[in-house]
C-alpha cells in the first residue's frame, strides 16, 4: 500500500502543479515524471522506516529490498482512481483472500452442501467419506433435474472432499458436540467450570462410587478363602472362572486419600454399607499383611458423603445408616460427573496406572478388543489382585505428588490435616449399634448366647434375677468386627455392653470364628495342598488372609445370621452331649468270640446266639475267618 501511495502522491503533486492532466492520457504522456517522483517519495519512506534520522553521519543504512517500478502508466492511473474513491484502504492488495476455498462455490452451492452436512452430522458419528458421498449424490440429483427442466435450471459445481471436510471442521465446537454426542453429553463434557468442589479439612466431604475393572480376574477359591464353604464361596462369586470384579471406593476430597474400598465379584448391593463402615476402621492391618512400605491408617468420621442416585444408593437402609451416624447425605444426579469429580478421576487413574499393567484386559468395546480373548489371557487370581491393589494404593497413589494439592502427596496432605484439626472418632459401641446385626435373645442363667459364644457380666446376671421371674427377651446388637462384646438393650433408652465369658474371644472378629470352624471335624478341606500349607504357613497365612478378607463383603449379615448360628451349634460341646455319648471302644473290643463245641451242642435246638455285645451275624464272621484281622 505504501508503494502504491508513493506514486499516487507523485501524480497528485504533478497534477497540482499543472504538469500532468488528470486523465489516463495525461498519465500516459508524463509517465516518466510520475515514475521518477514516485520513486523518490518511496525511497524517503524506506529511509524513514529504517530510522536513518537517529543515526550518526556516515552510518550505513539498509533500506531493504526495493520493489520494481510500476509496469505502466495505466497501473498508476488505476491506483489514483481507487485512492480518490476509497482512500488508502483501497490501495491494499487482495492477498488476504488467497487460499479461501469458499470463493470457489456460489452461495447456492454452499447452502446446499451445508444442508446435507447438517442432516448427516448426528450422534451416529458417520465418517467424512460417508458425508461426502451424500453431498455428491444430492448435487448429482439437482443437476440432473435442472438439465431436464424447461428452461434448464442452473448447474451447480459439486464440492470436493477438502471443502466438505473444512466445512465440518469450521463448525463451532459446541454445535459439533451437540450434533455428534447429544445435548446432555455435550453439556457434561464442555460446560465451563469455576473453582470446583472445595473441602477445607479432611473427611469434610467424601465421594463414593462403584467401578468395574476393565480386567479379567481368576476367581479361584484359594488362599484367603480356604476356610469358606462352597455355598459361601458362591455367595462371593468365587467359582474359579475369570470375571470382572467391581470396586466400591471412597475418596477424601481434601487430601485425595482413599479411605474405603471393597471388592465384589457377585452382588454389589451391600458394597455401600461395607464401604462406609470401612471409612471408620483403621486399615493398617491390611497394608501390613501385604508387606506395604507405608501404613493405610486413614480413617475417621466423615461429615458429608456424596453418592450418585443409582439403585444401590437410593434405599431406606442407606438413609437410616447415614442418619444414625450423623453424616450428611448428598445424592448427586446421574450423568453429571463434575459433581463427583474426584472419585471419577480416581477411577481413571486406577484404570491407566494399575489395571493396564496386567494381562486379561476386556477393553471398552469390541472394536478395541479385536481378537483379544481376555478370559483366556487372565493370569491374576483374586488373592494376588487384592495384594497388588493395596500395594498400589498405599505405596504409589498415596505417595505421588498431586497437582491439586500444590504438588503435595495425599499422605502428606493427610498428615498435615491432622495437625490442624483432630478427626472425630467413633466408639466401638456406636459402630456395634449402627453396623451390628440386631437380634432378640432370651436371657438365661448363663447370660446370652450368640454364635455359640456365651456373653455374661455381673450386671446382666442381676437383671436376670430381678423380678418378675419370667423369661426376659432382650434386643442384642452383634458386630462381626468385634465378637468379643455385644450391646444389649436393657431399657428403652439404655444399652449395656456385655463381654464374652471366654476371654479367648475378646478383641476377635467373625473371621477368627470362621477359622475355628474351618478346623472342626467335618468342615476341613482334606486336600494335601491345603494341609501342607496349614502346617508350614499357618500363622503367617492366617494373619494375611484374614486381613485381605477385610476387602471383601461380609458374608454374615442380617439375612444369613440365623443360618450361621444354627450351623455353629452343630459343633457345640456341652455336658449333656457328653453324657449321652456312648463309651468309646478300644481297638480290639469289638472282636466276636465264637462259641465252643459244648455251647453249640447245648443250644442245638435254638438259634445261634453270640456272646459279644456288638456281635455280628455268623455269616459275616465266617466270611472273615480266613482273612487277616488287622487288615
Amino acid at each position: 500500500m505504501r508503494f502504491r501511495l508513493a506514486y499516487v502522491e507523485a501524480a497528485q503533486q504533478l497534477i497540482s502543479e499543472g504538469v500532468v492532466a488528470e486523465s489516463r492520457a495525461g498519465f500516459r504522456a508524463n509517465v516518466d515524471r510520475i515514475l521518477a517522483l514516485g520513486t523518490i517519495y518511496y525511497n524517503r519512506f524506506l529511509v524513514q522506516k529504517a530510522g536513518a534520522a537517529g543515526k550518526r553521519g556516515g552510518a550505513v543504512i539498509n533500506i531493504g529490498t526495493q520493489s520494481s517500478p510500476p509496469k505502466s502508466a495505466a497501473n498508476i492511473y488505476t491506483w489514483y482512481s481507487q485512492y480518490q474513491n476509497g482512500g488508502q484502504n483501497a490501495l491494499f492488495d487482495r492477498y488476504h483472500t488467497s487460499g479461501n476455498r469458499d470463493r470457489r462455490y456460489s452461495d447456492a452451492e454452499r447452502e446446499l452442501a451445508q444442508s446435507v452436512i447438517n442432516q448427516r452430522l448426528d450422534q451416529e458419528r458417520c465418517s467424512i467419506a460417508s458425508i461426502v458421498s451424500s453431498v455428491r449424490a444430492v448435487f448429482n440429483v439437482h443437476n440432473e433435474n435442472a438439465s431436464r427442466s424447461n428452461p434448464p435450471g442452473p448447474f451447480l459445481n459439486t464440492p470436493r472432499y477438502d471443502y466438505i471436510n473444512a466445512t465440518i471442521k469450521a463448525m463451532a465446537p459446541l454445535d459439533h458436540a451437540i450434533r455428534t454426542r447429544g445435548l446432555k453429553v455435550a453439556y457434561r463434557d464442555m460446560h465451563a467450570l469455576g473453582v470446583g468442589v472445595q473441602a477445607e479439612r479432611a473427611l469434610a466431604r467424601v465421594e463414593i462410587d462403584d467401578y468395574t475393572f476393565d480386567l479379567m480376574v481368576l476367581l479361584n477359591a484359594v488362599g484367603v478363602w480356604d476356610w469358606l464353604r462352597p455355598e459361601e464361596r458362591a455367595m462371593l462369586g468365587l467359582d474359579g472362572t475369570p470375571r470382572r470384579v467391581t470396586m466400591s471406593a471412597a475418596i477424601d476430597v481434601h487430601t485425595r486419600c482413599i479411605v474405603g474400598m471393597k471388592i465384589s465379584a457377585g452382588d454389589t448391593r451391600a458394597l455401600l454399607r461395607d464401604t462406609v463402615e470401612m471409612i471408620f476402621l483403621d486399615k493398617a492391618p491390611i497394608s501390613d499383611a501385604v508387606g506395604a512400605h507405608e501404613r493405610w491408617n486413614m480413617h475417621g468420621r466423615p461429615e458429608m458423603i456424596v453418592m450418585d442416585r443409582g439403585p444401590n444408593y437410593l434405599t431406606e437402609e442407606t438413609y437410616a445408616l447415614l442418619a444414625d451416624l450423623g453424616i450428611t447425605n448428598l445424592g448427586a444426579p446421574a450423568k453429571m460427573p463434575w459433581l463427583r469429580p474426584f472419585i471419577e478421576r480416581l477411577f481413571r487413574t486406577i484404570h491407566s496406572g494399575f489395571a493396564q499393567r496386567f494381562s486379561g484386559r476386556t477393553f471398552s468395546n469390541v472394536v478395541q478388543r479385536g481378537e483379544n480373548d481376555p478370559a483366556a489371557r487372565a493370569s491374576l487370581d483374586l488373592d494376588e489382585f487384592l495384594q497388588w491393589l493395596v500395594r498400589w494404593i498405599v505405596d504409589f497413589y498415596h505417595n505421588k505428588k498431586h497437582p491439586g494439592l500444590l504438588n503435595r502427596t495425599p499422605a502428606e496432605a493427610w498428615a498435615q490435616s491432622q495437625v490442624v484439626s483432630q478427626l472425630q472418632g467413633v466408639s466401638r459401641e456406636e459402630m456395634r449399634r449402627v453396623f451390628g446385626i440386631r437380634r432378640h435373645r432370651t436371657l438365661g442363667p448363663g447370660g446370652i448366647t450368640m454364635m455359640n459364644i456365651r456373653y455374661q457380666t455381673d450386671e446382666l446376671a442381676r437383671i436376670f434375677l430381678a423380678p418378675p421371674l419370667q423369661p426376659k427377651v432382650l434386643e442384642v446388637a452383634w458386630w462381626p468386627h468385634d465378637i468379643g462384646t455385644i450391646s444389649v438393650k436393657v431399657a428403652p433408652d439404655r444399652w449395656m455392653n456385655v463381654t464374652a465369658s471366654d476371654p479367648e474371644w475378646v478383641g476377635k472378629s467373625f473371621d477368627d470364628l470362621m477359622m475355628v470352624r474351618f478346623n472342626l471335624a467335618g468342615e476341613r478341606d482334606r486336600s494335601e495342598r491345603v494341609m501342607a500349607r496349614a502346617v508350614s504357613e499357618l500363622d503367617v497365612a492366617a494373619y494375611r488372609n484374614k486381613a485381605l478378607r477385610g476387602l471383601l463383603p461380609i458374608i454374615v449379615n442380617d439375612a444369613t445370621y440365623d443360618r450361621y448360628e444354627a450351623d455353629f451349634l452343630r459343633f457345640m460341646s456341652t455336658a449333656e452331649r457328653s453324657f449321652d455319648a456312648s463309651e468309646p471302644l478300644g481297638l480290639l473290643e469289638d472282636i466276636v468270640e465264637l462259641p465252643s463245641a459244648d455251647d453249640i451242642a447245648a443250644s442245638s435246638s435254638s438259634p445261634l446266639m453270640l456272646s459279644a455285645p456288638n456281635a455280628r451275624s455268623a455269616s459275616a464272621a465266617s466270611a472273615e475267618n480266613d482273612e487277616d484281622l488287622m487288615e
